[in-house]
């Protein structure tokens, strides 16, 4: 990745803004893929207890990978998917990650998730991706993320990857 000025760090509560702008940039109402609305206090109550990671350009977030503890949601999409696979005793939630659309394609999105790795060395990372975003598990499975099973929420198939850090 030869990108001048690209720092990828921990996030921290400077970033909230930053990652929350990023994220409703790439909604389902704005055209985008990310589910879901993130909310500001959730946000900056996970950065505090798990770690998260930033890709920040000229001091600009273009680039979040949250991470949450599998007990800090109560989000009926995250109950489902734990139904459909609860993952090991300490594993987390990996997600959502995302890129600024005019800096997709430079690895920014895999060395997010190196980061997070190293952050959370041997424990284990859950997520879900909609079935029909080719995109996103095209990057997930390049990973080496593998896929562990599928479930619908209102209507919608979905795929879990799980990853051991």
């Amino acid at each position: 990745m030869c990108l001048s000025n690209l720092a990828i760090d921990r996030a921290n509560l400077t970033d909230v803004t930053g990652i929350l702008e990023l994220a409703q940039a790439n909604d389902a109402e704005h055209g985008g893929m990310l589910l879901g609305h993130l909310e500001r206090e959730a946000v900056s109550k996970t950065i505090s207890q798990m770690p998260s990671v930033v890709a920040r350009k000229d001091n600009e977030v273009v680039g979040f990978l949250l991470s949450w503890s599998k007990t800090s949601t109560q989000m009926p999409i995250i109950t489902t998917m734990l139904q459909a696979y609860p993952g090991t005793k300490d594993a987390y939630l990996y997600g959502p990650i995302c890129v600024e659309e005019n800096m997709r394609g430079q690895g920014i999105a895999a060395a997010m998730f190196a980061k997070l790795k190293n952050y959370l060395p041997q424990r284990q990372g859950i997520l879900f991706v909609k079935a029909n975003n080719e995109a996103s598990l095209r990057a997930h499975r390049k990973m080496g993320m593998c896929q562990m099973t599928e479930f619908t929420y209102q209507g919608t198939k979905f795929l879990v990857f799980a990853y051991d850090g």
